[in-house]
């Protein structure tokens, strides 16, 4: 097996995996009081506005229909973000794929996956009660930045991947609070890019790239 099929073989798993929880989610998760989403905030109804003449670009009609079921605002990476456009060095540019992951019976998180070869790149969100990773679960490597200049934006943490079941490689994750929403963002990097994955000052830099491409407010009462 190629080291692109594997890749994408573990992808799956890992997609497979979060669905599966979330068709078999006890209901009490579900009924569990959620964040409450600041939906006056002035960029959420300035983008709704601006979606009434221009509609969002679109992700694809199967992503487009799940992504506006979604009770809470949906951040995305509005083009390649940079630690994968730094890949795209080591061979020919790579295919875009992706898939949108969300419980259509209970629509208040939801995962978007893109994978550029040697660099998978996830935007998360639920509203649900977060749950923290253990201080002690994954080995940690310090974060730092490949140049000089000092980091800015949110402060990313880099883990090894190898103890979640897939090929060698890096894991980095970082999250921001957009509208009273915690948002994550994980970059996964093979063996061949694992250095992207150290490059915290790009990775960090990238958050910029995080737009707001779909928000639709519950009616006034």
């Amino acid at each position: 097996m190629s080291r692109e099929d594997e890749c994408s073989r573990i992808a799956w798993m890992r997609l497979a995996a979060l669905a599966a929880f979330a068709a078999t989610a006890s209901p009490l998760w579900a009924a569990d009081k959620l964040i409450a989403v600041q939906w006056t905030d002035p960029e959420i109804k300035s983008f709704v506005s601006a979606a009434a003449a221009n509609p969002p670009r679109s992700l694809g009609p199967q992503a487009d229909d799940q992504l506006g079921k979604l009770k809470l605002p949906v951040l995305a990476f509005e083009a390649t973000p940079g630690v994968a456009e730094n890949t795209f060095r080591l061979g020919p540019r790579p295919a875009t794929e992706r898939d949108v992951v969300m419980d259509e019976e209970n629509p208040v998180w939801y995962q978007i996956v893109e994978r550029y070869g040697d660099v998978t790149v996830s935007v998360s969100a639920d509203l649900r009660v977060q749950h923290e990773f253990k201080a002690d679960s994954f080995p940690v490597y310090p974060t730092q930045p490949a140049g000089a200049a000092p980091q800015a934006g949110p402060a990313v943490s880099v883990f090894d991947d190898r103890n979640e079941g897939g090929e060698e490689g890096l894991l980095a994750e970082y999250t921001i609070t957009r509208f009273g929403v915690p948002y994550t963002v994980t970059v996964e990097c093979t063996d061949e890019a694992k250095s992207q994955c150290r490059d915290t000052t790009q990775i960090s830099k990238d958050s910029e790239m995080l737009k707001l491409i779909r928000a639709a407010p519950p009616p006034a009462p």
